[in-house]
C-alpha cells in the first residue's frame, strides 16, 4: 500500500511540470526570439538555412495569439530581439505594430547582422528604418529553408 501511495504521488509530481512543460514550450520561440543575439532573414550560413531567430519568429507567428506573445515579449529583449518582434508585429498586427514603433526607444547601438556568409554590425536606427519600410516582410512570405 504505501509503495502505490508513493506511485500515485510520485505520479502527480511527476504530471504537473508536464503541463508547465508544455505551457512553456509553447512561450519558448517568443522567449529565444527576444533573447536573439543577431539578426539573420533568408538563408544565412554556407548551406543557405533559416536563422533560428527567423524559425522562432515564424513559430510565434503561427499561433493564434502571436500579437500578445510577441508583446509580452518585449519586456524583456535584446536590441535583436526587439527588432526580430517588430518584423513579426508588422506582419501579424500592425496597429500594435505602429504603437510600439512610435514609443520606442531609438539606441544608437549597432546589431550583428547576417545576410547570407556576411556578419555585419548595423546600426539599431537604421534597421528599424528598413523594417518600417517592409524590407524584411518578403523573408517571412518565402518558405523556411
Amino acid at each position: 500500500m504505501k509503495t502505490l501511495i508513493i506511485m500515485v504521488i510520485a505520479g502527480i509530481a511527476l504530471s504537473q511540470p508536464g503541463i508547465s512543460a508544455a505551457t512553456s514550450s509553447e512561450n519558448s520561440a517568443a522567449r529565444d526570439l527576444a533573447a536573439a543575439k543577431s539578426l539573420a532573414f533568408g538563408g544565412v550560413g554556407v548551406a543557405g538555412l533559416t536563422s533560428e531567430g527567423e524559425r522562432n519568429l515564424r513559430a510565434v507567428l503561427e499561433r493564434p495569439d502571436a500579437s500578445q506573445q510577441l508583446q509580452a515579449a518585449l519586456a524583456h529583449t535584446s536590441p535583436a530581439g526587439t527588432l526580430y518582434i517588430l518584423v513579426g508585429l508588422r506582419r501579424c498586427d500592425r496597429a500594435a505594430y505602429q504603437k510600439v514603433f512610435d514609443s520606442l526607444a531609438r539606441p544608437s547601438d549597432d546589431v550583428e547582422v547576417v545576410r547570407g556568409c556576411m556578419i555585419s554590425k548595423e546600426p539599431f536606427r537604421q534597421l528599424l528604418s528598413q523594417i518600417q519600410d517592409g524590407r524584411f516582410d518578403v523573408y517571412l512570405s518565402r518558405a523556411p529553408r
